[in-house]
């Protein structure tokens, strides 16, 4: 198995090659830009947890990242645990552990066809603008609902928000409307929109670092910074389920 330095130098090396920026290396691993720069500048130590996801976006095995010899006759996995010492067989150990606990986690879901008799209305709160750059103060006063077909509305949702700026493009385009659901917080990397106290209302991944007490607003568009709030400054409005 490779040294953390090691996964981290493979790693870049792939990102490299397939000419991804930081930011959208980033994003497309679901993880704030500023805690990928402290793994890349070996500050940190590389979450083994998160190394499917880096191999899903750049695409090669886990084992390839950390250092698992595919093509070795020697392929079978105990025959590899067997050959780490103590402090290393305990990570991959762990590693493996929560892959089953993941894997047993997730039942198949199978989704049957919405008949048109079966494809009920659902009524949206609607008129509500959210900046996707910097905030913008929120209007009630143009408050209105709206009603939808189930089948167009993902699960859950309580409101439609009109995006106005284009910090979160191009994965949220300017002018596009989102469905939200109204919920007063959300898991790092989940975009929401987020009020923020005596700014405004913006829409932007948030990431919490309970050590500092402080909340990180994340956009997706480079030409926008990340904002940092204390916890006890910010609002989160709802999840953005979908567009």
């Amino acid at each position: 198995m490779r040294t953390n330095d090691e996964i981290i130098d493979i790693i870049n090396n792939l990102k490299e090659e397939k000419g991804l920026s930081l930011s959208e290396l980033a994003r497309r691993v679901n993880m704030a830009k500023s805690a990928l720069s402290r793994y890349f500048n070996k500050t940190r130590q590389f979450p083994l947890n998160r190394v499917e996801d880096f191999a899903a976006v750049l695409g090669v095995s886990s084992e390839f990242i950390l250092g698992f010899d595919t093509n070795s006759d020697k392929n079978d996995i105990t025959s590899i645990y067997n050959e780490l010492k103590p402090p290393r067989q305990e990570v991959v150990y762990k590693f493996a552990e929560r892959q089953l606990q993941e894997q047993n986690e997730k039942p198949k879901v199978v989704k049957l066809p919405i008949t048109e008799e079966d494809d009920e209305d659902v009524e949206l709160v609607c008129g509500h603008q959210s900046a996707a750059g910097f905030a913008m103060l929120g209007d009630d006063s143009n408050m209105t609902s709206t009603v939808m077909k189930a089948s167009k509305v993902p699960n859950g949702a309580d409101e439609i928000v009109e995006i106005t700026g284009n910090s979160m493009e191009p994965l949220i385009m300017k002018g596009e409307q989102v469905f939200i659901r109204h919920q007063p917080s959300v898991e790092n990397g989940e975009i929401a929109i987020v009020a923020i106290f005596d700014d405004g209302i913006t829409c932007k991944k948030v990431y919490y670092d309970d050590a500092e007490g402080t909340v990180t607003l994340e956009s997706v568009n480079d030409e926008y910074e990340d904002m940092v709030f204390p916890v006890e400054d910010i609002r989160i409005i709802g999840k953005v389920l979908g567009k």
